[in-house]
């Protein structure tokens, strides 16, 4: 069974294994790799930071991926972002993570995802958002 728990800085190491993923890199907004100390001054950062909501998916205790949730003010909305760790992916995980997001946040929720992420839209549409448009190779999804 699929469940969610806080990021704590201690997952730095696993958080950043996860984003210098080559699938993942190719997949994001930023493909550059993230140095260590740069990451975990995002982290500590972003731990603090009471509009972030960062969590761990894991399955039989085993983490599987994670997920985030920015709170934008000025759209009263959040926007999630997720990576599937590279054992995770092909298996439904990610799916499983973000609805359960999805679903704990039960409120507005977006999404922008790179074009030609085929994995991303499918988890994306599975949470139940839809897509309003494509801008410069980005995909917009929301729930509203």
């Amino acid at each position: 069974m699929l469940s969610l728990r806080k990021v704590t800085f201690e997952d730095w190491p696993l958080l950043l294994e996860w984003r210098n993923d080559e699938e993942t890199r190719n997949n994001s907004h930023t493909t550059a790799l993230v140095a260590e100390e740069s990451h975990k001054n995002w982290l500590k950062h972003a731990l603090e930071d009471s509009g972030k909501q960062l969590y761990i998916a894991e399955e039989d205790e085993i983490p599987v991926g994670t997920v985030r949730a920015d709170f934008d003010e000025a759209l009263n909305d959040y926007l999630l972002s997720w990576t599937t760790s590279p054992d995770a992916r092909g298996k439904g995980t990610g799916k499983r993570m973000v609805k359960t997001l999805v679903d704990l946040l039960n409120t507005r929720i977006r999404a922008e995802i790179k074009s030609g992420n085929t994995a991303s839209v499918k988890i994306a549409e599975f949470a139940g958002l839809t897509l309003k448009k494509e801008d410069n190779r980005v995909l917009y999804f929301s729930n509203y």
